[in-house]
């Protein structure tokens, strides 16, 4: 099975003056929406036709590789905040700019000018934290898809929920998936990774949330490795590497510790940086994604470009990915998760782990950017045409 994105290939349309862009960069250097936020950029920067403006809050975010290549905006709004919805805009002179583009569905008030929302995922709304979350997020959620010239929604199952719940018009909520960093596809030259004593799983956590399904999946590898069934085409079994920022946090924590006390083969290595992290991916015997939900899932996708499979459970966006190389767990409970790796690692020996050109393709900044400019310009057309 093909990953099913195959048309949004060659999306690009050229644009005769530079578009000047205003994008909210507060999220930079946080999770999934500051790597959105990040590899937009580079692949703007790479097509061209783009002045890029960014506004951020935290001295960190422009440290960057592309740092004198955009102009910076300071803004003391921190994310979800009321000043963010209601004072923001009131500091800043859209006169300067042709287009606003928030990363998350936060959506300021009184913004003059076009504007653009993305929108990851309904985690706060179907898998919520507090109890409070899904009101909150329903209200802002619709508020921002009515307001917005043009949402962003980065899977299929994410652009079909928007939908369901604001009754938007088809036409204004995108599929636009996530990109690839173009970090993850040249690994560290060096091939002996610290913390690795044998072959291994890998699984990433930017967060720990109970939607991660981090709990799930150790326990998931304990009953894989007591199951023995390993035994059958391997020396030894597999270890568990878990990594990501999450993961630093999680060990510290009176829980972390809990789940992961007396379990033998796993080794949490918490943040590495890009060029380690490309390395861990490559070198893995497959990656495992236990996640109950997700709105894209770009760990996956990085996995698949460099020809690393990918085991996980039947997570609507997850599906959208997968392809014939790749294990998909037949339902959510542990033992399925379980026996997904049993069966994923089971083939692995056999399967070519070589990446997709055309899936690199699909998924590159350049490809991404280029359709993300693309709803750009057809927004401003709509509104030149009004």
């Amino acid at each position: 099975m093909e990953a099913k994105s195959s048309e949004l290939i060659g999306t690009e349309s050229p644009t005769a003056h530079p578009l000047r862009l205003l994008l909210d960069g507060r999220k930079l250097r946080d999770g999934g929406i500051g790597v959105y936020i990040d590899n937009l950029i580079l692949g703007l920067l790479e097509i061209g036709g783009v002045s890029i403006t960014v506004i951020y809050g935290d001295d960190r975010c422009r440290d960057a590789s592309y740092a004198d290549k955009v102009e910076w905006l300071w803004d003391p709004a921190t994310p979800y905040s009321f000043d963010e919805m209601m004072k923001m805009s009131s500091r800043i002179d859209f006169s300067r700019y042709d287009i606003f583009h928030t990363p998350h569905y936060m959506l300021p008030y009184r913004i003059p000018i076009p504007t653009v929302v993305t929108v990851h995922d309904l985690i706060h709304i179907s898998h919520p934290e507090k109890m409070w979350y899904p009101a909150v997020a329903r209200f802002l959620i619709r508020s921002a898809v009515r307001r917005a010239d043009g949402v962003l929604a980065v899977s299929r199952h994410t652009q079909a929920g928007v939908k369901r719940l604001t009754r938007a018009a088809d036409e204004k909520i995108r599929y636009v998936p996530n990109a690839i960093s173009p970090r993850l596809l040249s690994p560290a030259s060096e091939s002996i990774l610290p913390n690795v004593e044998s072959p291994y799983l890998f699984a990433l956590f930017s967060n720990t949330k109970p939607h991660k399904g981090l709990a799930d999946l150790v326990a998931a590898y304990e009953e894989f490795r007591e199951g023995q069934q390993w035994r059958a085409y391997a020396a030894e079994c597999p270890m568990l590497i878990l990594a990501g920022f999450g993961i630093e946090r999680y060990v510290s924590s009176a829980e972390g510790r809990a789940v992961l006390a007396g379990v033998e083969g796993v080794r949490a290595i918490g943040a590495v940086s890009d060029s380690e992290l490309a390395l861990y991916v490559k070198e893995a015997l497959a990656l495992v994604v236990p996640s109950h939900i997700e709105g894209f899932c770009l760990p996956a996708v990085e996995a698949q470009a460099v020809g690393t499979p990918v085991i996980c459970r039947p997570v609507p966006a997850l599906l959208e990915l997968v392809t014939e190389k790749d294990t998909v767990a037949d339902s959510f409970s542990i033992t399925s998760l379980a026996k997904a790796i049993e069966a994923g690692l089971a083939r692995g020996g056999a399967s070519d782990r070589t990446p997709a050109a055309a899936h690199v393709q699909l998924y590159s900044c350049v490809n991404i950017a280029s359709m993300v400019r693309s709803e750009y310009e057809r927004i401003l057309a709509l509104r030149r045409g009004s």
